[in-house]
């Protein structure tokens, strides 16, 4: 589990995190964190900003505080009587003011309850942090005492029908044996994972647990079983690292990467000479674990592997479109591809087709061959290309490596355009300063990942990350790829202030 240090308030900072709690009422509600919180029990005295109606939850039970450094959340539970659970462990005490500040990630279920999680207490509360859970989410609650099985998809003949697109027709279904749940899963395309862990086949689910079915979210609570019905979501990134080795332990490449990337940002990584982008890219995609988690959506890459290898993926360097073929026909030829027969009707297939078409502005266009097209229609063509799969992420390695100006500029334009469709984009280039917006001159980057090899252990090293005028005034620059000068060593034409940036930065407490 990981802990992390004492955090203090930064009051009525604002941030785009919820928490779904559900108390013993079983009526899921959404609360929007807006700065440091305190959360606790509703009573008739000095009231906290998060209020449950619960016997078990003290009178000032927790605290969720905002690092504006870090531009993070954390939890401290107050040494309160009956304690919180994340993620099924106890935070313990620390010191006379409460226990270890934790920092969540997306998805994070906390719990106020007794110590046997499998047999709740009646009055236990559950809440779940989220980043990508909207505050006027709709939710719904099915009376799971009528059902012997609740089958769960995308099918019209499911009890619980699904919007979400990538859910498969027949996804899962939950069982009952007596007076205990199982959950089944239907050999889906995307898996199902409970309380945060993918299932091999079916699992025990009890009383509070947590399913994720595709972007759907369901919570067994008594008789109840309480699921929104997002349809597809944005994407937000969470990359934390402790370490990446090879030869056995032997060697680090990378430490102490940690991240979090929203839903549109468009974002350059930047490396010196050695320093570990493309061990970066190959953790995020999951070829080559790291010691640590890639999460997105509240999922862990690393233990949720076959519900989100197709959420996270390269692109190709440059797309070359057939001339010859319409938009349309070009647009099926990928969704036959991207969008398995068995999953997806040929009707689903050209719905797809037609919502994304819709989406970046070419449903005119279905029925005009490609080299009828202007430049900036094949742009949009190719955007819609990506976007007909339902990844979330995409990583480019050196996109550009290879062309002229103007084509460089080309394909970080219809990168940009794939962010903008709330997406997540990484991109590593050596040439960063070509991607600017023809308009108003500026980068068309949003964020910036700069990783820098550390002389006193030879491993990459965050050296900075935030955004693109930051980054500049950080590394004392005007232009992007001058940030390579200062950080590469001398026998390569650099500064050699790799050290002196890592250090820098970390001393920003980030």
């Amino acid at each position: 589990m990981e802990m992390e240090k004492t955090v203090g308030y930064i009051p009525n900072q604002l941030h785009n995190s919820t928490l779904l709690i559900i108390d013993k009422r079983c009526k899921p509600t959404v609360v929007p964190l807006k700065g440091s919180m305190t959360f606790g029990r509703r009573h008739s005295g000095k009231l906290c900003d998060i209020l449950v109606d619960s016997v078990i939850v003290g009178r000032n039970h927790g605290e969720f505080i905002y690092d504006n450094n870090q531009q993070a959340y954390y939890y401290i539970d107050n040494n309160s009587l009956n304690g919180t659970y994340i993620n099924g462990y106890k935070l313990e005490k620390y010191n006379d003011r409460g226990s270890k500040a934790f920092r969540l990630n997306d998805g994070d279920i906390l719990r106020v309850d007794r110590t046997t999680l499998n047999q709740p207490h009646p009055e236990a509360v559950i809440m779940i942090y989220c980043t990508t859970i909207r505050y006027d989410e709709k939710w719904k609650v099915t009376d799971t005492s009528r059902y012997a099985n609740i089958t769960i998809g995308r099918g019209s003949n499911n009890v619980i029908r699904l919007t979400d697109m990538t859910a498969s027709r027949n996804h899962a279904v939950l069982r009952r044996n007596n007076s205990a749940w199982f959950v089944f899963d239907n050999g889906s395309v995307n898996g199902v994972s409970l309380n945060g862990r993918e299932i091999n086949g079916n699992a025990a689910v009890f009383d509070h647990d947590v399913i994720k079915v595709g972007n759907t979210t369901l919570i067994l609570c008594g008789k109840l079983l309480v699921y929104n019905n997002p349809g597809e979501s944005t994407g937000n990134l969470s990359v934390r690292i402790q370490k990446k080795t090879v030869d056995f332990g032997r060697k680090t490449l990378l430490r102490d990467i940690n991240f979090n990337v929203e839903s549109g940002d468009f974002v350059l990584i930047l490396g010196g000479s050695g320093a570990g982008k493309t061990t970066l890219v190959k953790a995020i995609l999951g070829d080559g674990k790291a010691d640590g988690r890639i999460i997105l959506n509240g999922q862990d890459l690393y233990t949720n592997f076959k519900s989100m290898k197709s959420q996270i993926g390269l692109v190709p360097q440059f797309l070359t479109l057939r001339v010859n073929d319409t938009v349309k026909n070009t647009l099926i030829d990928i969704a036959d591809i991207k969008l398995d027969r068995k999953n997806y009707s040929k009707q689903e297939k050209l719905q797809r087709i037609d919502e994304i078409m819709n989406k970046v502005g070419i449903k005119n266009l279905e029925n005009h061959l490609i080299a009828q097209l202007s430049g900036g229609q094949k742009k949009k063509v190719s955007v819609a290309y990506q976007l007909v799969g339902f990844q979330k992420v995409f990583i480019c390695d050196e996109p550009d490596s290879g062309l002229d100006a103007a084509s460089r500029t080309q394909q970080m334009e219809i990168l940009k355009e794939i962010s903008q469709n709330d997406k997540i984009v990484m991109v590593i280039s050596h040439e960063p300063d070509d991607a600017v917006d023809a308009d108003t001159g500026r980068s068309l980057f949003t964020k910036v990942v700069v990783l820098a090899k550390s002389s006193r252990d030879g491993a990459g090293h965050l050296a900075f990350y935030g955004g693109v005028e930051q980054a500049k005034e950080h590394f004392g620059v005007s232009k992007l790829q001058d940030i390579m000068k200062e950080i590469n060593p001398p026998f390569e034409g650099g500064k050699g202030k790799a050290d002196y940036y890592i250090d820098k930065y970390y001393s920003l407490g980030r």
